[in-house]
């Protein structure tokens, strides 16, 4: 059986979330984009949840050291734009570390380390107002939304520049399975272009408009 992480490791979002739709799973993380339109992440996702500061001060978390090569860090501070929990050190110590890449629903600071050291870090934006004291942790390792998508611990997630997707761990397989066929068909769509036929054709040809599409049974139709 094919490995459906290598698979999906060398996919673009565009298919997997093609793939999300045939199968009626809701993984599209809105309104997060890259800094950088070269910036790509694919790996299991550690999680961390942000709540606003009350009458005491929070942390923004000291999590860093402990995560393994090939992680992603998933933030998820509800969206909020103007306070930050991400910046400078930590993409330092992450891309030190071998860290697969940052997402978080919020923004991050000091995007120029990112960009120097093609740290790939996927937010709402970026902007400069600190955290510390205004946000605190509220819970690691839990269930999170970003961009109105429920993330859990282990479920992976893949970027480009076109977004982010998330695929649950239980679901890799079928995800896989399912983008590939939809690559394939695309490929072949592709490839009857360029000999000159017409694109209508090509598409009635090699099930275009069915591609999203499931029957009853679960197949596509």
């Amino acid at each position: 059986m094919t490995d459906p992480i290598r698979q999906l490791a060398r996919m673009d979002t565009s298919t997997v979330s093609d793939a999300l739709d045939r199968l009626g799973i809701a993984g599209q993380c809105l309104g997060i984009k890259p800094l950088s339109p070269d910036f790509r992440m694919f790996g299991p996702v550690f999680t961390l949840r942000y709540l606003p500061c009350g009458t005491r001060s929070g942390t923004v978390g000291d999590y860093i050291d402990d995560l393994p090569a090939g992680t992603i860090v998933a933030l998820d501070n509800a969206g909020r734009l103007d306070a930050t929990v991400w910046g400078d050190i930590l993409t330092t110590v992450a891309n030190r570390n071998g860290l697969a890449g940052t997402l978080i629903d919020g923004v991050c600071r000091d995007a120029p380390r990112s960009i120097e050291l093609n740290y790939p870090i996927f937010a709402r934006g970026n902007h400069m107002r600190t955290g510390k004291d205004r946000v605190m942790v509220d819970a690691v390792q839990c269930p999170i939304q970003i961009g109105g998508v429920r993330i859990e611990p282990g479920d992976y997630v893949l970027g480009d520049w076109d977004g982010v997707v998330a695929i649950a761990a239980s679901d890799l397989q079928r995800v896989a399975e399912a983008a590939c066929d939809i690559g394939a068909a695309e490929d072949r769509i592709r490839a009857a272009v360029l000999r000159g036929e017409r694109l209508d054709q090509a598409r009635r040809q090699h099930g275009y408009h069915r591609l999203q599409s499931l029957s009853q049974t679960g197949e596509p139709r």
